[in-house]
């Protein structure tokens, strides 16, 4: 998080912007409400960006609009605009930003280059590395290449950005989970690992068809990644126990109800 307070203020013409380089927007200061994306709305020229911009709304031009209706706007790469901010966020000197363009600093330009020449990336998953192979769609073990962890046993959250299972570290395998489970299994956790785009986004860019550049500067490739090791006593796994056995209780009771008392022979 961008730890400065006052952010820097870009003006097209009468007009107050303020350059958010975490949105990597241009937020109008009189309405919040407008933005205009570095990404989505300018063409990255490298030594600039350029902004169809519509100066009867302040914002950015429809596609279909006359271009005599339309002001091309030469807007300053964020390095130039927003230099101490960026040196904050991506852990550099103003003066080693000097003359880069923005996407030569979000994108670690070595870690690109190693993923370009077909080297995949490693994630750590409870003290084991595996190797992300999304064409495959599995992750595999690094040293031993088994065993292996097939994505489609992952369940995307609700958000869309993260992939979840239980993982057995012993196995290391994936493991269901018994929708009537009464106690908590042993040595089982709950892992969350990076969506595709998060695991790979070189890689994601080239099976969904999307713009390299574009991905990247949204998802830079992550140097270091490593699942989240949840136990799942803080999981809803003990939740799902209580329930079970409750109803086990009850199912038992009812049954006790139903059955009549056995007739004993008189004597």
């Amino acid at each position: 998080m961008n730890k400065l307070k006052v952010r820097p203020v870009y003006k097209i013409g009468d007009t107050h912007f303020i350059v958010d380089i975490d949105k990597q927007v241009l937020r109008e200061f009189q309405r919040p409400e407008n933005e205009i994306s570095f990404i989505n709305h300018m063409a990255d020229l490298q030594t600039h960006y350029e902004l169809r911009y519509d100066p009867r709304i302040n914002s950015v031009a429809q596609e279909n609009m006359p271009d005599s209706q339309v002001r091309l706007i030469r807007v300053p790469q964020l390095t130039t605009l927003a230099p101490e901010q960026m040196a904050l966020k991506y852990d550099c000197t103003v003066e080693e930003l000097k003359g880069k363009p923005d996407f030569e600093v979000m994108v670690d330009q070595q870690l690109l280059a190693m993923r370009r020449h077909g080297l995949l990336p490693k994630i750590d998953i409870h003290g084991e590395h595996f190797i992300v192979d999304l064409r495959m769609e599995e992750l595999r073990h690094a040293v031993n290449f088994f065993p292996i962890l097939s994505l489609k046993r992952f369940e995307l959250d609700k958000d869309g950005d993260h992939f979840e299972a239980f993982y057995h570290p012993i196995t290391k395998q994936i493991v269901e989970i018994d929708p009537k489970i009464l106690e908590l299994p042993d040595q089982v956790v709950k892992i969350i690992i990076p969506a595709e785009i998060g695991l790979d986004p070189v890689s994601a860019a080239r099976i969904y068809g999307i713009d390299e550049r574009e991905l990247l500067r949204r998802y830079p490739i992550q140097k270091d990644l490593k699942a989240e090791i949840i136990p799942l006593s803080e999981t809803g796994i003990p939740a799902l126990i209580q329930r079970n056995k409750q109803a086990l209780t009850e199912d038992h009771q009812q049954n006790v109800q139903q059955i009549k008392p056995r007739n004993r022979p008189k004597f």
